[in-house]
Parts: C-alpha cells; sequence; structure tokens
C-alpha cells in the first residue's frame, strides 16, 4: 500500500524535529512530538489507527522483561 504524503506536511515535521531538538526553543520536546503525531497520524488507515491502539494497551513499546527465580 502507498499514500501520498502532502511535501508540506513532510516540512513541517522535520521543522518541528529540529524545533525540538534545539536549546532555545520555547516549549518542551513534548510539544514538538505531539504535533508531529498529529500530522502523521492523519495519514493512517483506520487500520493502522486500530494497530497504534493495539499496540499502546498492550504496551508493546516495553522491553520483554525476564524473569528468573532463585532457588
Amino acid at each position: 500500500m502507498k499514500t501520498t504524503v502532502n511535501d508540506y506536511d513532510l516540512l513541517d515535521v522535520a521543522l518541528l524535529c529540529h524545533a525540538a531538538l534545539a536549546q532555545d526553543s520555547p516549549n518542551p520536546p513534548e510539544f514538538y512530538l505531539n504535533q508531529i503525531l498529529s500530522r502523521v497520524f492523519a495519514y493512517c488507515t483506520s487500520e493502522q489507527k486500530q494497530e497504534i491502539e493495539e499496540y499502546l494497551a498492550d504496551k508493546k513499546y516495553l522491553p520483554p522483561v525476564d524473569i528468573t527465580i532463585a532457588k
């Protein structure tokens, strides 16, 4: 599947990334990440949005946990 992305959205994302990393940005990095997320999320299909919900609900962003029981 291919999605056409508007070039001005890509430019916005690149600018927001740079702003998030700049030392003199007026907002915290989270502000810029939320702006980026809003622009990118708009291009997701309903299936992709469902996958994102499952990813968050299942906390798949956390590393796997190995539990060792010592005797």
